[in-house]
């Protein structure tokens, strides 16, 4: 396949980070009629079709047991506390996942951050809420810093942290992607003004989006290949830049933690 020139790319960027968006908004809010078609059975047959690295099974598998256990709490068979409280574990579990990655990988400034940014999991303040009044088995759930500015740095904390990973672990086109998916809760929130979804709006995002990056690889790092943004991701590689993404997520942490 020829490299898209850079109109192309851009389209193609657009379109599949809309689609993430959408797709996981739409399956947030409807955990029943949305979320366990698009979370659940389509991760699996893409599991069971797809080649895939090691920590695209590992992460694929956690996010689809999340996924699929939100029906018990949908239908209080599991209380919907413990359900939250599973899924700050969860959380937790996958960025160390990532983490010990990044050690292995001897990108150490950024598995400093990730291991502050798991303890930092322990201040998150969850609320579920019921939308049934709005559409049937319509649940959604909140998880919050102390103060709506907490929430926000926390969030930038963790896409810093998350993208620099996805450069370290996978090709740049592959990065390219992620920006999209990284991008797509927090612009769901911004258009909701509400912060707290982002979790969830994050956990659907990168399972569907997840599917798209195994499913479609060998397209995307076609499509999505430029060597002026190889070019930007070599910059935030260097060990000075590594460094300074380090500082910057433990002041927002720290903020985040502190606000009150």
């Amino acid at each position: 396949m020829e490299t898209r020139n850079k109109n192309e790319q851009n389209i193609l960027w657009v379109i599949l980070s809309i689609s993430i968006m959408g797709v996981s908004m739409l399956s947030s809010f409807l955990p029943v009629f949305a979320n366990i078609p698009i979370n659940v059975l389509l991760p699996i047959g893409i599991m069971f079709t797809c080649r895939m690295v090691f920590f695209e099974k590992l992460k694929l598998s956690t996010l689809i047991i999340l996924r699929a256990a939100i029906l018990l709490a949908v239908f209080n068979i599991l209380s919907r506390d413990i359900y939250m409280k599973i899924v700050l574990i969860f959380l937790a579990i996958n960025i160390l996942e990532a983490t010990l990655t990044d050690f292995k990988r001897k990108k150490v400034w950024n598995g400093i951050t990730g291991i502050l940014l798991t303890i930092s999991v322990y201040f998150l303040q969850t609320k579920w809420v019921d939308l049934t009044d709005l559409a049937p088995f319509a649940h959604i759930y909140e998880a919050n810093m102390l103060t709506v500015w907490g929430s926000i740095f926390w969030i930038i904390a963790y896409t810093i942290w998350n993208w620099i990973f996805v450069t370290n672990e996978f090709s740049d086109s592959i990065a390219k992607l992620h920006i999209g998916i990284l991008l797509a809760p927090i612009a769901s929130c911004l258009l909701l003004w509400t912060p707290g979804y982002w979790l969830i709006f994050r956990a659907n995002s990168l399972t569907f989006g997840g599917c798209v990056q195994i499913y479609g690889k060998q397209e995307i790092e076609v499509g999505l290949k430029s060597d002026a943004f190889s070019k930007f991701v070599n910059c935030t590689k260097t060990r000075g830049a590594q460094i300074v993404f380090m500082i910057v997520n433990i002041v927002l942490m720290v903020l985040s933690v502190i606000l009150k």
